[in-house]
């Protein structure tokens, strides 16, 4: 047997002893314990329930290994799911822009404190695009001093002290939109009376759709919220005027809640609404990252926003209890 052939007989003959061992114990030594056994027999010392649907003779390492996937994948969920309900409560806490290169993080600090110390004297409802809301504000021309107007949300933008949201209402069969500044010291008050979501995030087609869809009473009552429950979203789908329309609704086709949306289009026009879609966009991944927030940054947020709602709620219930002791 010449020396390349026996070399090559003790190499593989090594590979595979090696291969023996790590199948067999899982580690470079016979003597150790896996880490996920371990966890097991810990866990299972504590009286975790998460694995008394398993049987003893299912209690082996890789059933663990999957139940301990599937609950890590779970956690993941409903943590990615608070973000993303974070971002839809509470858009006005949220960063003014995704660019890192254009934030100051002391304004958004000092922001923040005022937002706090406005939200000490105003209760600011949860509130979507599509929910019905009732605004008081402070009017020296009204007879008694304040005005109180009655809409559906259309939009909400912008960030800190500067977000607003706008209300829609036919009066008269005349169509009003008033846009309030949510941290504007002469509001009263806001009252969500229909609180729920729509298909899209702005509804500025309901000025191109029939009044019905936008006509409220201004006495309207207050549609208790379904408590435990998600919000409900209306999935109608309003129905376009004949044209003209104020915009060209035709180009959105990222429209969700209206149809009759049959207009067609020249060849010219087909052309430059495939350059205004830019579509290699959606594989530009650095674009996505410039533009994007990251979730660490919102679970930040998320926590500061959650201390303030709890020290706020032990100051509501010590002032309670104040009043019951004077009383």
């Amino acid at each position: 047997m010449s020396l390349s052939k026996q070399f090559r007989k003790l190499f593989i003959s090594s590979l595979l002893n090696n291969a023996r061992a790590f199948s067999t114990s899982g580690c470079r030594h016979s003597n150790t314990l896996l880490h996920r056994t371990v966890n097991r027999h810990r866990r299972l010392k504590e009286g975790s329930t998460d694995y008394q649907d398993i049987g003893e003779d299912q209690t082996n390492d890789r059933t663990v290994e999957v139940v301990e996937l599937q609950l890590d994948l779970a956690a993941k969920q409903r943590e990615q799911k608070e973000i993303e309900t974070f971002k839809e409560k509470y858009p006005d806490f949220l960063p003014r822009t995704d660019l890192i290169s254009r934030r100051d993080f002391v304004i958004e600090m000092l922001h923040r404190r005022d937002m706090f110390k406005r939200r000490q004297n105003l209760t600011v409802p949860e509130f979507y695009v599509g929910s019905i809301l009732a605004v008081t504000v402070s009017d020296s021309y009204s007879p008694n001093k304040e005005n109180r107007f009655v809409g559906i949300c259309i939009q909400r933008q912008f960030a800190g002290l500067q977000h607003n949201f706008t209300l829609r209402n036919v009066i008269y069969g005349q169509g009003i939109e008033i846009k309030y500044d949510l941290y504007n010291p002469n509001i009263l008050s806001i009252e969500c009376l229909k609180m729920e979501k729509r298909l899209d995030p702005e509804l500025f087609y309901l000025r191109d759709c029939a009044p019905e869809h936008s006509t409220f009473p201004l006495d309207m009552e207050k549609v208790p919220a379904p408590k435990g429950k998600d919000v409900p979203i209306n999935d109608i789908k309003v129905v376009l005027n004949d044209p003209p329309w104020l915009e060209r609704w035709e180009r959105r086709k990222d429209l969700k809640g209206i149809t009759g949306n049959n207009r067609t289009l020249t060849k010219r026009q087909k052309q430059r609404a495939l350059l205004s879609e830019k579509p290699w966009r959606e594989n530009d991944l650095m674009l996505e990252y410039r533009h994007s927030l990251r979730d660490d940054e919102v679970r930040h947020i998320k926590n500061i926003v959650d201390r303030f709602e709890e020290r706020e709620q032990r100051r509501k219930e010590e002032a309670q209890k104040d009043n019951i002791v004077q009383s």
